[in-house]
């Protein structure tokens, strides 16, 4: 006992002057200061995460909401439109700007700074949705009043002033001609000059990243158009809204010369495939593995997907506004599998409140079910695998995203087992926990085995490691967990070849270390016990 004592103090004594010399090591969240994107796992480009659109939000709004926006796990945020425009209220004068300047009703200039600030601390992106198809007026290219001088006084030249569209799937009518509002003519330098300086006031903001609205109605380089090569000159993320097709009557040929020219410059959005794999999730149906534009020839690093977009939901019916009556869970399923893609970029919407095309408005903060257990998880799977290969899974009962890791299964049914195929073994055998419902999974070389919780989605990486048994204790030849001079005894009787009715691992009784078991144990324990011997490791656990 006294021995033991004295160690004991020894070791406080040593405890003591290594805090005085070293001091602590604590965290920044420790301490409260801030916090980076490696505090979050977030990735440090906006092409390598997920995108929340906090449609509507203000600025000041979004800026409250970073912490739990990094907390979901969040790479980027998308704005709404901050150009000045035409009407109020409702969310779609937005999309209707009167002039290439930022600051709105959402906020300033210095709003959107202090706003890129902020989240950079978090290590959160901004994204800024842009309209430089078109300013505010009809569809037979009046202009309205708001609308700034300078285009009234360049009307002959600064628009295309061919009418509206007679032929919307023809690609000279779609990027030469009006979609409601008078058409820009992109091919101008002055207004492509315009364009290019409010995208680089908004990045010296600050900004990371740009959403470019109505970008097929741009035409490309090889239409005699420079809009998109000028704007690639800036270094920042920028992704263009394709709805359907670059010309939707076009070839399948002709739709993917354009879309791979896109896609030199910019990413792009592929609403056919969103569209289609949220249809298959809420109607229960085939899951189609592979991207419309990924089949064209577009890389996935290059293409934003979404569950639900600003228009499917926000739009009346007859123009697209499909999900708006879709309940949030089948959103969030058909989300999960898109966003655990490998090299995807997925946008989630904060759903706003109102569902009537005319109630929705601008400035109202919408839906914070983006902090959700679920799509928080999908989130971080996401950032965990960046780089990590996938294989995608349709069956009659479920669907399935496995990486090199782990896997998003979302079966057909909530709450039910499951069962799923471990293709080349991507999920390394053993057992996880779903970090939606907490229930168990056991993977082996051919099968993902569990049960899928309440939200129809589970997210299994990072397998439970298994605690280890300690093999026994060293020099405790006799298993009591004591070391006395019975066990210098039993050891005496092993080395003697002495019958006894013991039997020890080699791990156990060779105290000294030397990978053999010989009388010098037995010599080093009776040392040990009188006191005379510094084995340190005697009487501790081995494993």
């Amino acid at each position: 006992m006294k021995r033991r004592i004295i160690s004991l103090l020894l070791a406080l004594c040593m405890v003591t002057m290594g805090m005085a010399s070293v001091g602590f090591t604590v965290s920044a969240q420790d301490v409260g200061t801030a916090s980076t994107a490696e505090d979050y796992g977030l990735p440090q480009n906006c092409k390598d995460g997920n995108i929340l659109h906090c449609f509507n939000w203000t600025l000041s709004q979004i800026k409250a909401e970073l912490p739990n926006i990094a907390a979901a796990g969040f790479t980027s945020v998308q704005t709404s439109p901050l150009q000045p425009h035409d009407g109020s209220s409702h969310w779609y004068w937005l999309y209707q700007p009167t002039k290439f300047t930022v600051g709105n009703e959402l906020g300033s200039y210095n709003d959107l700074k202090s706003l890129c600030t902020e989240a950079h601390k978090y290590g959160v992106k901004i994204i800024v949705d842009v309209v430089a198809n078109h300013v505010a007026g009809s569809d037979n290219g009046n202009l309205a009043n708001a609308v700034d001088s300078v285009f009234k006084n360049n009307k002959s030249t600064y628009f295309h002033n061919l009418g509206a569209r007679g032929n919307a799937d023809d690609r000279y009518s779609t990027t030469q001609k009006n979609i409601g509002m008078p058409d820009l003519n992109s091919e101008n330098t002055a207004i492509q000059t315009m364009v290019y300086n409010m995208v680089v006031n908004l990045k010296n903001a600050g900004v990371d990243g740009i959403r470019w609205d109505a970008a097929k109605h741009i035409a490309l380089p090889s239409e005699n158009c420079a809009f998109w090569s000028k704007m690639a000159q800036i270094d920042m993320y920028q992704y263009g809204e394709i709805l359907g097709s670059p010309a939707d009557g076009a070839t399948a040929t002709e739709n993917s010369a354009w879309i791979t020219e896109y896609a030199k410059y910019i990413g792009v959005s592929d609403t056919v495939y969103s569209t289609a794999l949220t249809s298959a999730v809420r109607d229960g149906t085939t899951y189609k593995t592979t991207g419309n534009w990924n089949k064209k020839g577009v890389d996935s690093g290059k293409i934003v997907n979404w569950s639900e977009s600003h228009d499917s939901y926000s739009n009346e019916t007859n123009f697209g506004g499909w999900t708006k009556n879709l309940n949030q869970n089948v959103i969030d399923k058909a989300y999960a599998l898109l966003a655990a893609r490998a090299d995807s970029q997925t946008l989630y919407l904060s759903r706003p409140f109102q569902t009537a095309h005319q109630s929705i408005n601008y400035g109202v903060k919408g839906s914070t079910h983006f902090t959700s257990t679920e799509i928080t998880a999908v989130n971080q799977f996401h950032n965990a695998m960046v780089g990590k290969d996938e294989k995608v899974i349709g069956t009659s009962k479920h669907f399935a995203v496995l990486r090199t890791g782990g896997a998003v299964i979302v079966p057909k049914t909530n709450d039910t087992d499951v069962t799923v195929n471990n293709t080349n073994t991507m999920v390394p055998v053993g057992t996880y926990v779903d970090k939606v419902s907490g229930s168990t999974f056991t993977v082996t070389e051919k099968t993902i085995t569990g049960h899928v919780g309440s939200t129809g989605i589970a997210v299994i990486y990072g397998k439970e490691e298994q605690p280890t048994e300690p093999a026994g204790i060293l020099g405790d030849i006799d298993g009591d967990e004591e070391i006395t001079i019975v066990d210098a005894t039993l050891l005496q009787r092993l080395v003697a070849d002495i019958e006894n009715s013991y039997t020890v691992s080699d791990r156990i009784a060779d105290v000294d270390g030397d990978g053999e078991v010989t009388i010098f144990d037995v010599t080093f324990i009776q040392r040990w016990l009188a006191g005379i011997a510094s084995i340190d490791d005697i009487g501790k656990p081995i494993t």
